[in-house]
């Protein structure tokens, strides 16, 4: 008997809407005294995209990788690296008005109603993963939730999906094949998460990736919008209406 799927959600772009880094984007972007290069194809969530590959808890680290995925857009060192501490002193006061991604909730509804065990695997901070929990009602469809500050590795590195395996496995008290876990995220390096972790991957267009980049990550399934989770065939047989 084949036994229901596990399926893990990346957070940012995937759950969440992220408007919130946009919109202080948006703001920063307006700034002449930052003497932006090479922005005219860039969208709002490419900036935010760009912030979530150099941020970490570690402000040094997080200060060298702005250092780096900035360069192209803001040639002067010192305002590049003012330019980053602003964003990330700047975007939090945004995230109140921050909601989940569109149709997600029915989707949730339905997974969770169906027994399916979902988690939550990101790169994001404990603390503001919990807040996210509480603001969201996050805990009425997720049992599992890894952040930064659970393990000392970051994606793409595998170890938070097999972590959350280890949970899901004590929870749940269901068996982990690999080749019945899907990780749902919207950018490469979630892709090459779950290929470490020998697990499936599942694409999501709508989020902060360019489509390009995901194909070429070659993961399991490509999905345009959230609300085809559910019409993914090994998910189909084990939703009732």
């Amino acid at each position: 008997m084949s036994h229901i799927p596990i399926l893990l959600f990346d957070f940012d772009g995937v759950v969440i809407t992220q408007k919130a880094l946009e919109y202080a984007a948006l703001k920063l972007l307006k700034k002449r005294f930052y003497r932006f290069k090479n922005i005219e194809n860039l969208r709002l969530i490419d900036f935010a995209r760009l912030f979530e590959e150099a941020d970490s808890k570690n402000r040094i680290k997080a200060l060298i990788r702005a250092y780096k995925v900035y360069k192209k857009y803001i040639p002067s060192r010192w305002r590049r690296i003012f330019f980053f501490m602003k964003y990330r002193r700047s975007y939090p006061k945004y995230e109140k008005y921050e909601t989940l991604k569109h149709d997600l909730k029915k989707v949730l509804v339905k997974l969770k109603a169906n027994g399916f065990p979902l988690g939550i695997v990101s790169n994001t901070s404990e603390a503001r993963l919990n807040f996210f929990r509480k603001k969201l009602d996050l805990d009425n469809y997720f049992s599992i939730y890894i952040s930064r500050d659970n393990t000392p590795y970051r994606k793409p590195n595998p170890y938070p999906i097999l972590l959350a395996l280890k949970y899901i496995k004590m929870k749940f008290k269901v068996p982990i094949i690999r080749d019945n876990v899907y990780f749902i995220g919207d950018l490469p390096t979630d892709i090459k998460t779950a290929k470490n972790a020998g697990i499936n991957s599942i694409a999501l267009l709508s989020g902060h990736g360019v489509k390009g980049d995901l194909e070429e990550s070659k993961p399991t399934i490509i999905i345009q919008e959230i609300k085809t989770l559910l019409d993914i065939e090994p998910f189909k047989k084990f939703i009732l209406d």
